[in-house]
Parts: C-alpha cells; sequence; structure tokens
C-alpha cells in the first residue's frame, strides 16, 4: 500500500474520532473534574446565601412603612417686630460732651399758666379737681408705677424722662440742634416720654438703660420696656446690644393682651384763683417764717420750710440760688429746684 493512502487513511480515521466527540454521548466513565469544568460556574453575585439575603432584608427599611422624618419646630421671637424697629449701635457722644443745660425742660406750653410738668402731674393723677391760677395741683393722688408709691403732693414727684437726656445724648442726640433738643425734653405729645414718679426712683434710676437699670416693681417692667422703646423709635435713637437684651428680658413679663394704661393729657380740672397777700403783709411774713441760712441741697431747703419763689422766667417755683449754692440754675432766672 503507498504511503498516500495510509495518510489519507489516518486522516479519515481523526475525523471521525472527532465528529464522535462533539455529538456522541458523554462517556459515563469520563473523570468528574471534566464534568465539571464542561459545567457554568454560579457565582453570589447572581444568588446571594440566605443569610445574606436575611440581612440584606434587615438593612434596608420597608418603603411603604417608612414615615416621614419631622423637622424641628422653629420657634419665632414673639417681641422680634417690636425690637426689629430699634437702630442696634454702642452708644457714642460723636465728640461733644453732655451738657444737662442743652436740653431746658418744663416749657410753658399753649395752656395758660401751665408747663410741661403741670401738665404731666394733671394728665398722670389718679383723680384731680382743683388747680391754682397757676396750674399748680390744689389736690390729687398720684401712684408711681415705678415702685407702687402713693402721693397727694406733687412736690413729692419727679418727672422722668423716660429716656434719659444723657443716655439720649449717646444714642444720637448729641448732634440735635438746640430746638430739636428742647423740643424732646419737653416731649407730651408721646405720652410714654415723660412720667411722674417718685423722687427716689427717679433719682436711683439716674441716666441708667435698661441693661442697669429696671423699676424695682417687677409688674412695671412689661410698660416701662414698651415706653422705652416708643420713645428710641420716634426720635431715631440707638440702642446697643445689652440694652435690647435687657427690653426683651422684660417684655417677656408681658400678660397677653397687654394694653397700656391710660392717660388724661386733655383733663382739665377747675382753676381756682387764689388771692395773694398784701405785698407789704407777705414781705413781711416771709421775713418772719423764712428761715435763714444756706441749704446743701434743695431737699434741705425744703425740710427747713424755705419758700418757693417764681424766677425772671417764671418757669417754675424754685428756692434763691443763694439759698441752695450747689443747685444748679439751668435757665439761669436766680432759682433753682424748680418745679
Amino acid at each position: 500500500m503507498s504511503r498516500r493512502t495510509i495518510g489519507i487513511g489516518l486522516a479519515a480515521i481523526v475525523l471521525i474520532a472527532i465528529l464522535a466527540g462533539i455529538f456522541g454521548s458523554p462517556d459515563p466513565d469520563a473523570p468528574q473534574q471534566q464534568q465539571t469544568t464542561a459545567q457554568p460556574v454560579v457565582t453570589h453575585q447572581s444568588e446571594p446565601p440566605p443569610e445574606a439575603d436575611e440581612q440584606s432584608q434587615q438593612d434596608e427599611p420597608d418603603q411603604a412603612d417608612e414615615q416621614p422624618k419631622a423637622q424641628p419646630a422653629t420657634v419665632e421671637d414673639p417681641h422680634a417686630e417690636l425690637l426689629g424697629q430699634l437702630t442696634i449701635a454702642p452708644e457714642s457722644d460723636e465728640g461733644i460732651d453732655y451738657d444737662r443745660d442743652d436740653y431746658p425742660t418744663w416749657n410753658l406750653t399753649d395752656r395758660p399758666g401751665c408747663n410741661v410738668r403741670e401738665l404731666v402731674l394733671i394728665a398722670e393723677a389718679a383723680s384731680i379737681s382743683e388747680v391754682d391760677q397757676d396750674c399748680r395741683p390744689l389736690d390729687g393722688i398720684w401712684r408711681s408705677w415705678y415702685d407702687d408709691d402713693v402721693f397727694n403732693n406733687p412736690s413729692d414727684l419727679d418727672i422722668d424722662h423716660m429716656v434719659p437726656l444723657a443716655e439720649a445724648h449717646l444714642s444720637g442726640a448729641a448732634r440735635w440742634t438746640p430746638e430739636q433738643k428742647s423740643a424732646y425734653a419737653n416731649d407730651r405729645d408721646l405720652v410714654a416720654s415723660l412720667t411722674a414718679v417718685s423722687r427716689s426712683s427717679n433719682r436711683t434710676k439716674s441716666a441708667d438703660d435698661p441693661a442697669e437699670w429696671k423699676p424695682p416693681l417687677r409688674s412695671a417692667w412689661c410698660q416701662y420696656a414698651h415706653d422705652w422703646i416708643a420713645v428710641k423709635v420716634k426720635w431715631s435713637l440707638t440702642a446697643d446690644r445689652a440694652e435690647v437684651a435687657a427690653l426683651r428680658e422684660m417684655l417677656d413679663t408681658c400678660p397677653p393682651g397687654y394694653q397700656r394704661p391710660p392717660e388724661y393729657p386733655d383733663r382739665q380740672p377747675t382753676v381756682v384763683q387764689i388771692e395773694g397777700q398784701p405785698e407789704q403783709e407777705a414781705q413781711s411774713s416771709d421775713a418772719a417764717e423764712t428761715p435763714e441760712g444756706v441749704y446743701a441741697s434743695c431737699d434741705e431747703a425744703e425740710a427747713a420750710g424755705v419758700e418757693r419763689r417764681v424766677g425772671s422766667k417764671g418757669d417754675g417755683r424754685g428756692f434763691p440760688k443763694e439759698t441752695v449754692p450747689s443747685a444748679r440754675d439751668g435757665d439761669s432766672d436766680g432759682v433753682v429746684c424748680e418745679e
């Protein structure tokens, strides 16, 4: 047999073997390793084990049962609108020293014989029926709302500037014109500006703002804060941060639906004409009753019975300057501590 014939036969045998391997049944005696490699590989990504599936269900919340989380409620500042009217700024005198004489008080008014002090006393009296021809109350009851003290003698009361003159000076009034300063010191258009209170409370307060002084009567704090803000807003005066914090504390004491107590700016008690003594008798009486001497304060002069007299400008009754030399004669009319 030729080599060519042998080659063709061998090729035919190989071809038959290949075809049998492809289309034939697997050999049951074939090794297990070969069968394993012929099957597809299953990974954990396709089918997670039961333990992993349970853990996944625990980690993922049920979409149907999940509720939106409540947002924390925003607490509104109940005083934001009121305090927001104030301009916050540190105190400054703008390089102009405070001088009490730049803020003259107790101007005469359009009511005959009445100055500003007297009209405040009339407006704030709990009761009053008569004044003399010079507008001085002849009767009346006053309650000092800073400390709840009650008086029947107007001489025992001071007229307090709600925002003291020195505080106003440091809060924007320093560069006002003289006319503006006088108008502020005698402001009766805003009832909160001036108030009749006990001398002790007014002089304890002095020129302090609410961060430094509050009325001793806690129930007065609400009105005090409202009045203080009203004055500063009207006159475009600034407030510092400590002052605003103190005002907020005082406003927290306000009862629901707070209403400011009424005043009576248009009240006109009966005017009673008081006849004066004949000039000669009056002079002799004064000489007999008025003690001689010099006093350290107007309170001492009053306690000693020194009679008050009208100054050259007629703005009120006070003690002769030489009687109380330590007191300031603000309007240079020869008398001090005028009422």
